[in-house]
């Protein structure tokens, strides 16, 4: 009984502070979003895999976010961005010798799709290479609660921060099943809310600089698999 109102306590007291939160962004008259450099970026000279033979290549995407103090384990979300088609598409030209491609975006309800799942196992095994993607979101429930709060007590006249960590973890697997290669990526994205930051926000979107870490860490796992020639056609 007691674990069972803990539980509840704890559903209201996050539906509280996504309200506070809510109630903040709506009396905001500002805001500007930031970001770190990629960190673990290909620090080598970008070179063309010319003359390699065209491979088929599967593309399987999958988004998790945590909101650490409260979300005991990652969730699977739909999407990530919400223009995540035209980043993949504009990343894609990286790679050079991809005769053909499919992707598959994992969703939460694919745990009661048997359909969907038979497809992904489809996919993995009518390419020549695999590339599972996963983006990873983290957060404070602790910092994103307190930060609310405030910007709604003081009518955001306070400055306040919210952040997210991202981490991007591409794994090369081929055929058979074997991992070949593992590439990752991280950053950190912060957004500063407070009155007098009306006139800069125009210059610094949230969803623009989230586009970003995505965007720039799809080009560059793209080219690091592009120099190393990792895609190659395997002859029997």
């Amino acid at each position: 009984m007691t674990k069972l109102l803990w539980n509840l306590w704890r559903v209201k007291a996050r539906a509280l502070c996504l309200t506070l939160a809510a109630a903040a962004m709506l009396c905001m008259c500002g805001c500007i979003a930031t970001r770190t450099e990629i960190a673990g970026r290909f620090d080598q000279p970008a070179a063309k895999n010319l003359g390699a033979d065209k491979v088929s290549v599967f593309f399987h995407f999958r988004n998790l976010a945590q909101q650490h103090g409260f979300d005991s384990i990652p969730k699977l979300n739909a999407y990530g961005v919400k223009d995540f088609s035209n980043l993949f598409r504009d990343a894609l030209p990286e790679l050079s010798n991809i005769a053909q491609y499919n992707t598959f975006v994992e969703s939460p309800n694919d745990v009661n799709a048997p359909k969907r799942r038979q497809e992904l196992e489809g996919y993995r095994n009518s390419h020549d290479y695999t590339i599972e993607i996963t983006f990873f979101e983290e957060s404070s429930f602790k910092q994103q609660c307190f930060s609310g709060t405030v910007s709604l007590l003081s009518l955001t006249l306070i400055p306040m921060p919210y952040s997210w960590d991202y981490t991007i973890t591409a794994n090369l697997v081929d055929k058979k099943g074997n991992n070949l290669r593992t590439y990752q990526r991280k950053a950190t994205l912060d957004n500063w809310v407070e009155a007098l930051l009306v006139f800069a926000y125009p210059f610094y979107p949230l969803e623009g600089k989230r586009e970003e870490i995505y965007s720039a860490s799809l080009h560059d796992i793209f080219r690091q698999v592009e120099t190393e020639k990792v895609l190659k056609k395997a002859h029997n």
